[in-house]
């Protein structure tokens, strides 16, 4: 139990003790700018107080060896802590189980001599436990432990990521020569200095670990999450473990040269191989490169608007050209005509957009999203919102039926409240096609931008797909219930742009 009760008190002694009892030398030094080594992610789960954390890294990019890793530290380190490995897949939960099993019997084999081949527990004498769950709602409801390690979360059930955000707990963990005791954060910090050692306060935390295969995915959704809240997002890619590139290597007539610029020579100290890269690089598209080993822009296979780039139309300021004339609810002083779009919803959320133009060019200045409240409540903050009377509102054309209670429609009490409604009837790919042409005009100028602040928007946009068949994909959108409203929302503002009244048209 030598090993069991050391306390590493830096991150040299931490890298040293990995290189020491698991022979891995783990890089410790960023390549690419915006990038952490892998070393600070596993630095950052090891010292307490940890935090959540958010690891984006590429395939084969050693974060399913690192989470193991940090899983070994928790348990020989910290008696008594409690931790659980849960996987996109079953199967991709054991290859993390795989890698600590090893590590467990060589460094500590008497505790684990009753380890089976097929268990998925692992309990030792010092109270400290580890597990797999299967990802099912029924394995982490009820859950109670101080670290989660989520592996590959784009495979996840978005519904058992909801889940799983309520199992963790911190502790205070006290050991003693009769076995070690747990304090909740509750009992108070303080430890039993009679009886044992107090190894102190121990935070609970969950790691979400993956590749970000595709926008507008899980993964995308819980890296957006994570900096608007602030939780440490480790990103790193291949060239952040790539190996030191030999001397002798031409340059010029590299592969890699494109993604490496001659830094592999330099600052490479990894652990993936030259002729491994280039192997890989070999026997994928370039966008399949980019967004799995690279970790640049995510696949677009299969969406709606692949055109659509964070870099290109998400825009905190859009210079529009004064409007002549008067203008009800915009401005004459160059922020252009102010209007909205309107997703109607209950069970499902009302989205209302806050759109700028000035003729041609259109900015999403903000949105809404709310479920569960009734129209006359949305009404209000639409009306109130900040940003003046919107001179006009575009929303579904079934907003124009009559409430079976009421036998007032929507469109109806919009008007009341002094809104101008415009209700236009087209079909779901008119309003599609106009957005596409918008993001990416055959020529000129981009005519289609998003603010910021508008991160359920920019998600829908990322996120809605085409349904996928045997042959390839439809060229119908989704109605998945997650990403279609706010398109809707932003169509029915397009379509009523130059619209006067309320013609239809079939086919909608």
């Amino acid at each position: 139990m030598s090993l069991v009760l050391q306390s590493l008190g830096s991150r040299d002694a931490l890298h040293a003790w990995v290189r020491l009892y698991c022979g891995i030398d783990v890089p410790r030094r960023a390549v690419c700018a915006g990038h952490v080594a892998p070393f600070d992610y596993l630095a950052m789960s090891y010292f307490e107080p940890s935090r959540d954390q958010v690891v984006h890294a590429p395939r084969g990019g050693g974060k399913t060896r690192l989470a193991a890793l940090a899983t070994l530290l928790d348990l020989l380190h910290k008696p008594g802590i409690s931790v659980r490995i849960l996987g996109g897949s079953l199967e991709q939960s054991m290859k993390m189980w795989e890698h600590l099993v090893p590590d467990l019997r060589r460094l500590i084999p008497d505790e684990v001599s009753r380890l089976g081949e097929a268990s998925r527990v692992v309990r030792l004498p010092h109270g400290g436990s580890c597990s797999v769950l299967t990802q099912s709602q029924r394995a982490v409801r009820g859950l109670r432990v101080q670290k989660l390690r989520c592996d590959e979360v784009e495979l996840f059930d978005p519904a058992v990521w909801e889940a799983a955000q309520l199992t963790t707990r911190s502790v205070e963990l006290v050991g003693s020569e009769g076995g070690d005791r747990r304090r909740s954060r509750r009992e108070g910090r303080g430890g039993d200095h009679r009886s044992g050692h107090r190894f102190g306060h121990v935070r609970g935390a969950i790691e979400a670990l993956s590749t970000l295969h595709e926008s507008g995915g899980l993964m995308q959704r819980i890296v957006d999450e994570a900096d608007v809240r602030g939780t440490m997002v480790q990103r790193w890619c291949l060239m952040d473990v790539l190996a030191r590139c030999e001397a002798d290597r031409s340059c010029a007539t590299c592969e890699l040269w494109e993604d490496c610029g001659g830094v592999a020579k330099v600052g490479c100290d990894g652990f993936v191989s030259i002729e491994d890269a280039i192997a890989m690089k070999r026997r994928v598209s370039r966008r399949t490169w980019e967004a799995e080993m690279l970790c640049r822009r995510p696949s677009v296979r299969g969406r709606v608007f692949p055109m659509f780039e964070r870099s290109k139309h998400v825009r905190e300021h859009v210079e529009m050209r004064v409007k002549f004339g008067s203008v009800h609810g915009g401005d004459r002083s160059g922020v252009g005509e102010l209007s909205c779009g309107i997703d109607f919803g209950f069970a499902a959320p009302l989205v209302c957009l806050w759109v700028r133009s000035d003729g041609d060019r259109v900015w999403v200045i903000d949105e809404y999203v709310q479920p569960m409240r009734p129209l006359e409540e949305h009404v209000e903050v639409i009306a109130s919102r900040g940003h003046g009377m919107p001179a006009w509102v575009g929303c579904d054309p079934a907003g124009r039926a009559r409430n079976d209670q009421t036998g007032v429609s929507s469109v109806q009490l919009m008007r009341r409240r002094g809104l101008v409604v415009r209700s236009r009837s087209s079909r779901i790919m008119d309003g599609v096609e106009m957005i596409r042409q918008m993001l990416e005009p055959a020529s000129g100028e981009v005519k289609l931008f998003v603010h910021p602040r508008c991160v359920q928007l920019i998600r829908a946009i990322e996120g809605y797909r085409l349904a996928e068949l045997s042959a390839g994909f439809s060229e119908l959108p989704v109605k998945d219930g997650e990403h279609d409203h706010a398109i809707d929302a932003l169509r029915y503002q397009l379509v009523n742009r130059m619209s006067r009244g309320e013609a239809s048209r079939d086919g909608y």
